[in-house]
C-alpha cells in the first residue's frame, strides 16, 4: 500500500515522512517569523534578510521536532517496542508505534525521551544565543533565541497530563503501574486529555475575537485534533483488551465467495458485486489464491472497457496482500491493518485460503463483546 505523504528518509528500518499538511504549516510559520517576528524584534533586520533568516529558523525548527520524534523511536526500539514511521504534519510530528508497550515502565521511558529531548535543544539553542548576543548580527541571534523558546515551549507544553501527549502518556504509565489496570489509567489521562483539548479550543475562540484570526483558528485546530485523539487513544485500549488472546480465526468470515482471474470485469460487476453487495473479493483459480480484487479497482477502469479487461489484469497479486494464519492475534490482525493502510486480509492455513478477515468483522466482534460485558 501506497503511504501519504513523501518520504525523505529511511533510518534503522523506520520511514521518515512528511504529510502533505506539513508544507502548509512550514509555509506559515515561514510567513509569521518573516513579517511579524524579526521586524518587531531585529530593527537592523532588512526584509529580505528577515525572510532568508525566517526560512533558516523554520528549517531548525522542524528538524529538532523530528528529533523529538526520533528520541521517542530509539528508546522504543531499546525497549523492543516497533516504529513503523515518523512523520511530521500540521500539529508537528508522529512516532507510529506498531504495538503499544506491553510495561508501564517502557511506556514511562519512551513518552518521557521526547520532552527531555526537547529541552536539552531548547536550553542548547538559548545558551548560544546568549553566548553570541554581541559577537554576531541581531538576526542570526533571534534565529537561535527563536528556537531554543519554541523547542522549551514544545516540551512544556508536550507535559501537560493529558492523552494523547507525551505528558498524558507518562501519568497514564504511573497510574497503569501502581494500579495494574492499563483500561482504567488511560480513560483517567484520556478524560484530562478531552478538558485541555477543550480549554485549548475555548482559547482560541478568545483570540479570534481579539483580532488574531489565524492564531485563533490554529489553536481551535490542535484542540480538535488532541480531543479526537484523547477518544481514540482510550477506544485503542479497549480494543486491545477486547481482542487480546483471540486467535483471528474465531472472528474471520469463513468459505468466503472467490472469483475466476479470467472473468471479465462486466461479469464481475453484474454477477458478484452486485448480487453479493460485497466491496472485495479473493481471486482464486485452482484453489489457489492469486490475489484480491476491490470495486475501487473496477471503478479505475472506464465502463467501454469492462468487456475487454479481465480480474487477472487489475488485481492485487497475491505477493502484495497482507497474509495472516487463523492462530495470529486479531488485535496484531489490526495492528497489521491499520499499518498497511488495509481494511481487510486473507486468512491462510497449508497455502490454503480458509477465511477472510475485515476491519468491519474485529469492529463487530469487539463490540458484541463490550456489550455483553454491561
Amino acid at each position: 500500500m501506497q503511504r501519504q505523504g513523501v518520504t525523505i528518509a529511511h533510518y534503522n528500518g523506520i520511514r521518515v515522512g512528511l504529510d502533505y499538511s506539513w508544507f502548509v504549516i512550514f509555509v506559515l510559520v515561514v510567513y509569521m517569523l518573516a513579517t511579524f517576528y524579526f521586524p518587531e524584534n531585529y530593527d537592523s533586520v532588512s526584509k529580505a534578510e528577515s525572510w532568508m533568516l525566517s526560512l533558516f529558523a523554520a528549517v531548525l525548527f522542524f528538524l529538532s521536532i523530528l528529533l523529538h520524534e526520533f528520541a521517542h523511536a530509539i528508546v522504543a526500539q531499546r525497549r523492543n517496542v516497533e516504529i513503523s514511521e515518523i512523520v511530521l504534519f500540521i500539529f508537528g510530528g508522529l512516532a507510529k508505534m506498531k504495538k503499544e508497550p506491553e510495561k508501564a515502565r517502557d511506556e514511562f521511558a519512551i513518552a518521557g525521551a521526547g520532552p527531555l529531548c526537547s529541552f536539552a535543544i531548547g536550553f542548547l539553542f538559548l545558551g548560544i544565543a546568549l553566548l553570541i548576543e554581541s559577537s554576531v548580527g541581531e538576526g542570526l541571534h533571534g534565529v537561535f533565541w527563536y528556537v531554543g523558546y519554541i523547542n522549551v515551549l514544545l516540551a512544556v507544553f508536550n507535559l501537560v497530563p493529558g492523552f494523547p501527549l507525551d505528558g498524558g502518556r507518562m501519568v497514564r504509565a504511573a497510574i497503569w503501574h501502581y494500579s495494574g489496570n492499563l483500561r482504567k489509567s488511560t480513560r483517567i489521562v484520556s478524560t484530562m486529555g478531552q478538558i485541555f483539548a477543550f480549554l485549548l479550543m475555548f482559547t482560541g475562540l478568545m483570540v479570534i475575537f481579539s483580532g488574531a484570526i489565524i492564531t485563533g483558528v490554529f489553536w481551535i485546530l490542535i484542540g480538535v485534533f488532541l480531543l479526537l485523539s484523547a477518544k481514540s487513544g482510550y477506544y485503542m485500549v479497549a480494543m486491545r483488551e477486547g481482542l487480546s488472546g483471540i486467535p483471528v480465526g474465531k472472528i474471520m468470515t469463513t468459505n468466503p465467495a472467490t472469483v475466476h482471474p479470467d472473468i471479465t470485469l462486466r461479469n464481475l460487476v453484474n454477477e458478484y458485486f452486485f448480487k453479493s453487495k460485497f466491496s472485495c473479493f479473493p481471486v482464486v483459480r485452482n484453489d489457489e489464491l492469486l490475489g484480491f480484487i476491490e470495486i475501487n479497482q473496477v471503478k479505475s477502469v472506464e465502463h467501454d472497457q469492462w468487456e475487454m479487461v479481465r480480474v487477472k489484469d487489475i488485481m492485487t497479486p497475491l505477493n502484495d496482500l497482507v497474509i495472516v494464519s487463523p492462530e495470529t492475534d486479531a488485535y496484531d490482525v489490526l495492528m497489521k491493518m491499520i499499518d498497511s493502510q488495509t481494511g481487510r486480509m486473507p486468512v491462510m492455513k497449508d497455502e490454503q485460503l480458509i477465511g477472510i478477515v475485515s476491519r468491519k468483522d474485529i469492529l463487530q466482534f469487539v463490540e458484541f463483546r463490550e456489550t455483553l460485558r454491561t
